[in-house]
């Protein structure tokens, strides 16, 4: 859980209006999604060579992106 506190704060530190839901799930399970659209998931390669967690700065990068 320590990384995706980390995660959020991230996110809540670039778009401080951003409302942020986190809902814990076992099994190493972590996606990002906004305004319906995933925008990274970790989930979606469990158990693929290329599992991993976000990197620093990475998801406010896609967000950047996004808009």
């Amino acid at each position: 859980m320590p990384r995706a506190l980390r995660v959020r704060d991230e996110i809540q530190r670039a778009y401080p209006d951003s409302l942020i839901s986190m809902v814990p799930k076992p099994g190493g399970y972590f996606d990002v999604v906004v305004d319906g659209k995933t925008i990274f998931s970790k989930t979606e390669k469990i158990g693929t060579p290329i599992e991993r967690f976000p990197e620093v700065g990475e998801l406010v990068e896609l967000l950047e992106r996004r808009i």
